[in-house]
């Protein structure tokens, strides 16, 4: 399993809205205007893809756009951790590498379930992500 050093995050990380058309067509320049005046009121992050970023409502093209967007609109001047949610471990693992191949600072692991899963199933999905990837990875549950 990947062990990188403490990133050294804290402060505050909000989650963020995915703005998108009535065609479901990722609104980028709404995004990024969001991000720069989120940035200029002086967070220390940006969590795309969180819950209030609808990440359940998305496809995997709309949650790609939302992340490469953000990235691009922070220039790097905070980390960008978006969320990875799925009921499939597979899934995940794909959501996370395309996350860190397009920039991500790390990755938010969501647990997505329908169905009640045992204690091994939760871990063997965060370890999942977190083996595929180099970032750090937060884990984030609502029980």
């Amino acid at each position: 399993m990947n062990a990188p050093s403490q990133p050294g995050w804290h402060g505050v990380m909000p989650y963020l809205v995915s703005p998108l058309t009535a065609g479901g067509e990722l609104r980028a320049d709404v995004l990024a205007r969001l991000i720069d005046d989120l940035i200029a009121a002086g967070v220390h992050g940006l969590s795309p893809l969180g819950s209030t970023g609808e990440f359940a409502y998305l496809n995997q093209a709309q949650r790609l756009a939302v992340v490469e967007a953000s990235v691009a609109a922070a220039h790097g001047r905070v980390p960008v951790i978006p969320g990875v949610a799925s009921c499939a471990i597979p899934d995940a693992v794909a959501q996370a590498r395309a996350y860190e191949a397009v920039g991500a600072d790390g990755i938010l692991a969501i647990m997505e379930a329908y169905f009640p899963v045992g204690d091994d199933g939760v871990v063997a999905y965060f370890q999942a992500i977190a083996e595929a990837v180099s970032l750090p990875v937060v884990l984030y549950t609502n029980p």
